[in-house]
């Protein structure tokens, strides 16, 4: 009776130790919007044409797929305009990131950093040019699928400019969620 009594008791409690959810489960994705204000500098030579503006906006949306851990593959549309209506550009770009809490949902504090290629397209119907991303920044998780987002990115022109200059600097916030 004794036996009965213990595998009845072994039976009951096997199933507490499996635990029917992943603790800290792992996101397979994230998307994110922002606004930026940022300056360039570098050599305005390069377009002379452009009138000196100090102040640069941008806005825009993008997300991210997870690859392995903390590596993800992503893309990204933004908007950016500085002084006059002539003065704006598209800025779509294909980017990798590290994000070194991973992508676990319990990780509150998500510190990553950024790197990739971006076009740029001026408003104006002009013809665009390559140029290249890196940056980093933080998510700030206050809720389990919404996030602060705060980041810092430099885009680059190997040749001509971004408006007066041809390094781009944007301090920019949003919303990331999940």
């Amino acid at each position: 009776m004794k036996k009965l009594i213990a595998r009845v008791a072994l039976l009951l409690l096997v199933p507490m130790l499996a635990s029917a959810q992943d603790a800290d489960h792992q996101y397979h994705g994230q998307g994110y919007g922002f606004f930026g204000l940022g300056t360039s500098w570098g050599n305005p030579l390069y377009s002379p044409g452009y009138p000196y503006h100090p102040a640069i906006e941008q806005v825009g949306f993008g997300g991210e797929g997870f690859l392995y851990k903390g590596l993800g593959l992503g893309a990204e549309l933004g908007w950016a305009y500085w002084g006059s209506v002539e003065n704006q550009a598209w800025m779509p770009s294909g980017d990798m990131s590290y994000h070194f809490r991973g992508n676990r949902a319990r990780a509150r504090v998500d510190p990553f950093v950024l790197g990739g290629a971006t076009m740029y397209a001026p408003g104006d119907g002009g013809r665009g040019a390559p140029a290249g991303n890196f940056g980093g920044g933080i998510n700030l998780w206050f809720k389990e699928h919404a996030a602060f987002r705060l980041e810092v990115r430099d885009y680059v022109r190997t040749y001509g400019s971004f408006g007066p200059g041809n390094h781009y600097l944007s301090f920019r916030i949003g919303i990331t969620f999940r």
